[in-house]
């Protein structure tokens, strides 16, 4: 017997080769697998408080950004309200300097002054007046009885009580006592007050207030030989011309 026992050859398992891509095709990937947690893992305590201070400087920085926004729609409306001040204050100053520059213009235009006489038979009473007034002599006394004369600005308003006129020039041939009657009566009624009137060796009388039911104004009369001199103005607003021409006066 043949002690050489022949024994079938065991199969070989082969160990698998890495498959190669076949020309044309990309390599395979191998996906990485991760690593699964124990279902009872929990956050720990630094994590937490990470996100518990992230929160918070976000709501910082939230509120620091609406606080920024409601700070400047704040200025930007007060600077609004100052810009439109300031805008207001300029034009106001413009208009109030142009008419300031008006006035004193319409102040220039009136020099010099023209100077009035009246008839030498009636003492030759005189004054500085605007050059930018005219005048209208309705009566010139030339064959006796008063003397009336008118003035205004630009050009002389219809002549009556009602009418308002810069000034009013009546020459009365009567004396003085007879003419202050009228004026007196006003007086004592509260329409007119009287004070003394003088101008360098003239001196009169100074009535102010209503004179009628459509004129309030002032006036001056004097003694002119043995006539009545009455000056008047018709309205407040020529009180400062009426001033300055009455301490022009003169009489002969």
């Amino acid at each position: 017997m043949d002690n050489n026992i022949v024994t079938p050859n065991e199969p070989t398992i082969p160990t698998p080769e890495p498959s190669m891509p076949q020309p044309g095709q990309p390599p395979i990937a191998s996906t990485p697998t991760m690593p699964i947690l124990p279902a009872d893992k929990k956050p720990s305590h630094g994590t937490i408080i990470e996100t518990i201070v992230l929160i918070a400087v976000c709501l910082v920085a939230a509120v620091a950004i609406v606080l920024a926004v409601v700070f400047y729609l704040q200025w930007d409306e007060a600077q609004t309200n100052v810009d439109g001040k300031v805008d207001a204050a300029v034009a106001t100053a413009a208009e109030e300097q142009k008419s300031i520059d008006e006035a004193n213009f319409a102040e220039r235009e009136k020099l010099p002054n023209n100077e009035f006489v009246g008839p030498s038979d009636y003492g030759s009473l005189s004054f500085m007046y605007p050059k930018t007034w005219s005048i209208y002599v309705a009566k010139d006394a030339s064959t006796g009885g008063d003397f009336e004369a008118y003035f205004n600005p630009v050009q002389v308003n219809p002549i009556s009580e009602k009418t308002i006129n810069a000034l009013r020039v009546y020459i009365y041939d009567r004396p003085i006592d007879q003419v202050r009657t009228q004026y007196d009566a006003l007086v004592r009624n509260g329409s007119l007050t009287s004070s003394v009137y003088t101008v360098g060796d003239i001196t009169g009388t100074k009535y102010e207030g209503a004179f009628s039911q459509d004129i309030t104004g002032i006036a001056v009369m004097i003694k002119i030989n043995d006539k009545t001199a009455v000056i008047r103005t018709d309205a407040e607003i020529f009180r400062k011309d009426f001033e300055t021409l009455i301490s022009t006066i003169r009489k002969n």
